[in-house]
């Protein structure tokens, strides 16, 4: 980011070569939208770079990103027009073949979906704090930094995001048992970390 402030041009291609792919799967998975989400990012690194321009340095880069990031998808939700759609795969399934790998593969797309939409399900508050944490890799205090949060705040919100959910898998269970959908038994534990 110095760089980047000093006028390197190369800083740029530095920060979007490491920082684009974590960015774009963050906002995909609280968009659920590729489009959306591509968007968002190149938003964010115009963000960054305008910030940088004006000299605006932060102490800590990756919440800082990630900041951003959450602010402009929070923007895009305020966004009167915004309707929350998500886009049906067509049955891939049937024209997969049968091999045991692809079944395998396919399965765990199945799972993985099953565990965005219920996290989707989520109030954005609890949502945010889980997707950072479990899918982005920060850790409490880069959370609490990215999203203006006192750290006990971000731990509450895990807590009760966790519990939300456990929720949320337990009535799915009950309601898709003999459906085919894969079963996921969530871990029982104590309080977040």
């Amino acid at each position: 980011m110095r760089e980047l402030a000093s006028g390197s041009g190369s800083a740029m291609d530095v920060l979007v070569h490491r920082y684009h792919q974590p960015l774009h799967g963050y906002l995909y998975r609280m968009t659920m939208n590729e489009g959306i989400a591509a968007d968002l990012v190149q938003e964010s690194f115009l963000a960054i770079y305008r910030e940088a321009r004006r000299g605006n340095v932060p102490e800590k880069l990756k919440p800082w990103l990630y900041r951003i990031a959450t602010n402009l998808c929070k923007d895009y939700w305020k966004k009167s027009s915004t309707r929350r759609e998500i886009a049906l795969e067509p049955d891939t399934v049937e024209q997969a073949g049968e091999s045991a790998a692809t079944v395998n593969m396919l399965e765990l797309q199945v799972e993985r979906q099953w565990m965005l939409d219920a996290l989707n399900r989520l109030q954005e508050d609890y949502r945010s704090v889980l997707f950072l944490r479990f899918y982005q890799d920060l850790t409490y205090e880069q959370i609490a930094e990215t999203l203006g949060l006192p750290l006990n705040t971000v731990k509450s919100r895990m807590f009760r995001g966790l519990k939300q959910l456990e929720s949320i898998i337990g009535i799915d269970k009950q309601e898709d048992e003999g459906s085919g959908l894969p079963e996921i038994a969530p871990r029982r534990k104590g309080r977040a970390e």
